[in-house]
């Protein structure tokens, strides 16, 4: 894919335009014209008028969300029936999200490095059959082939007609809505993701200002961490941190020391650069020694708003997809963490305020909670739809054996030694003249007991594993009072 300048040629124009098909996309058009866009952070937003705020998709309507893509082969033509009644959940709906879990590439030609998650070009068209309209592309896997993975996967999708937002050529194009026509009124889509790791800022775009910069990525929610403490422990950690400082004067140039004190925090000395220096602060009233407290960085929640906020104006439902992995406690598996933090809670939040319609949740590879707040669905994390996690590339191109003893084997089937990343849902919600009546949801398993060549695929969750599934969702949902009610093998959460 060639990369996309600020003063493309008509032709060119025309024939990115014809391969996005339905996706109205006007950052294209914007950027096609040379103009600058200012992604500085604009903090005071104006309310949205009553007339643009409400969803103004006409009659029934109905979203379908499942959790993470991690899928390497098609597989809508299985004739499995517990396979199909599960896609059949997704074709049936007016619009299904989803997020890409990884990168798609024609094996045998593509000219990208082939590392971590990729998957064969065959994927794009099949997610079309499946029932796949809208996905997120802000994920940490979004260049394990490089840039050029990024690429391949964003054609192969537009050429299958899916819309996707959250990667891009620069930020702008990143950060920006991405929108579908429907029969009942157009859907607007904005990704963002958190890093896990310092390493993974290297996914985040950059802003093209004029004709200069612009690295391609994804639309990155930055942020800051302090682990708080009792108070004896901020003792011992104020000892430890003076008996390096004990040694300053060892050195001709040694680091800045930051005051320290019980409210404000302290930090210690972890590594030469300081970059991984984590900071600690004692617990106040009911806080739980251990938690980490994140601030999100002011400027990437307030450019994702502002695509919230904009895509309200110009559509008549609007999906804010977040990819996110943190977790609220340093004792907790990372990617098994069922509640989220506090800072995630907030964003979902204030996306609902902007103007988002549904907050759809990803990261963590189990299930989460849901919350209804101000009328509209939020999912926290809804799992894994697909978990092809055992196709590595070595083992498809014949460099490495098959052996279940391999790290990306056992993950695949029994990471952090539980089968909860096996286990998912399908959240169908239902709107009746803009107004959201109830959230249904279909418990899924992927291939748990079954051959290595079916794991990762999604089938109905039946008998006491449904009913398992959905009462761990209750319990994870009690915080924000959500009330499932379990019928048969579904959850419903009715709306007043």
């Amino acid at each position: 894919m060639e990369p996309r300048g600020t003063a493309m040629k008509a032709s060119n124009i025309q024939r990115r335009l014809s391969q996005i098909g339905s996706r109205f996309n006007l950052l294209l058009l914007v950027l096609a014209s040379g103009l600058t866009i200012n992604v500085s952070a604009q903090t005071d937003l104006m309310p949205l008028s009553e007339r643009n705020r409400a969803m103004t998709m006409s009659g029934e309507f109905v979203l379908a969300s499942v959790g993470d893509l991690m899928i390497r082969r098609p597989a809508s033509q299985l004739g499995d029936p517990e396979v199909q009644a599960v896609l059949d959940l997704i074709r049936n709906a007016d619009l299904a999200v989803a997020n890409m879990e990884g990168e798609l590439a024609n094996l045998r030609d593509f000219d990208g490095p082939l590392n971590g998650f990729v998957g064969s070009h065959e994927v794009a068209v099949d997610l079309k059959l499946m029932g796949f309209d809208m996905l997120n592309r802000a994920q940490n896997h979004l260049l394990d082939s490089e840039f050029e993975g990024m690429f391949s996967t964003n054609t192969l999708l537009d050429e299958a007609g899916i819309v996707h937002a959250g990667s891009g050529s620069n930020l702008q194009e990143a950060a920006a809505p991405a929108f579908l026509e429907l029969a009942k009124g157009r859907a607007a889509l904005v990704g963002a993701h958190a890093p896990i790791f310092p390493e993974h800022n290297r996914l985040a775009a950059t802003a093209r200002i004029g004709n200069l910069g612009g690295r391609p990525g994804l639309n990155m929610l930055n942020y800051s961490e302090t682990i708080l403490v009792s108070a004896q422990q901020f003792d011992a950690l104020q000892q430890v941190r003076q008996g390096f400082l004990d040694y300053r004067d060892n050195y001709d140039n040694p680091r800045p020391v930051a005051s320290a004190s019980p409210e404000a925090g302290l930090s210690i000395p972890a590594s030469s650069s300081g970059r991984n220096d984590p900071t600690y602060r004692v617990t106040r009233g009911d806080e739980i020694p251990g938690t980490v407290v994140y601030t999100l960085n002011v400027n990437d929640v307030d450019r994702m708003l502002r695509s919230i906020r904009n895509a309200r104006q110009l559509s008549d439902f609007v999906i804010a997809a977040a990819h996110i992995h943190q977790s609220q406690s340093v004792v907790e598996i990372q990617h098994l963490s069922t509640r989220p933090p506090e800072f995630y809670v907030d964003l979902a939040h204030q996306a609902i305020d902007a103007g988002a319609d549904a907050f759809v949740g990803t990261g963590v590879q189990t299930l989460r909670g849901i919350e209804i707040y101000d009328g509209k669905p939020i999912f926290y994390g809804l799992g894994e739809f697909f978990r092809e996690a055992q196709w590595e590339l070595p083992i498809v191109v014949g460099a490495a054996d098959s052996d279940p003893r391999r790290g990306m084997q056992r993950f695949s089937r029994n990471f952090g030694g539980s089968t909860q990343s096996l286990e998912s849902l399908v959240a169908t919600s239902h709107y009746e003249n803009g107004a959201l009546k109830e959230v249904r949801l279909y418990p899924t398993e992927l291939g748990i007991n079954g051959p290595d060549s079916r794991l990762g695929i999604p089938r109905m969750a039946t008998g006491q594993h449904a009913q398992q599934i959905l009462e761990r969702v209750a319990r994870l949902s009690d915080q924000w009072g959500t009330k499932i009610d379990v019928e048969g093998n579904v959850g419903i959460i009715r709306v007043d």
